[in-house]
């Protein structure tokens, strides 16, 4: 074994960790942040689909960006047709894949 396996042991790095407590040493502790996770939720842009830039969106821009009609009814809050920035607001993130 060598010592990079040894290392990636779970029980042998809660030994370490504990024994670096007790002796109150520090060590440096990885956390992942959001540009290194598989996925993230971006919101959609505004920009992206108010492309005849009336500061709505129709039903014929959302369908023209694969917006479900069910979300698009969803986020009509006042029923008027076209959703107003507040509505917009409210979209759920979409989940893209990180790099």
């Amino acid at each position: 074994m060598n010592c990079v396996s040894i290392l990636k042991n779970k029980t042998v790095q809660l030994v370490l960790i504990s024994t670096a407590q007790i002796f109150g040493i520090s060590y440096p502790v990885h956390a992942e942040t959001p540009t290194e996770s598989k996925s993230q939720a971006i919101a959609p842009p505004w920009e992206l689909y108010d492309t005849d830039k009336d500061d709505y969106i129709s039903t014929e821009e959302a369908a023209a960006q694969k917006m479900p009609s069910e979300t698009f009814e969803a986020l009509d809050i006042d029923r008027d047709g076209r959703l107003n920035k507040d509505e917009f607001s409210k979209a759920p993130p979409v989940t893209g894949t990180g790099r």
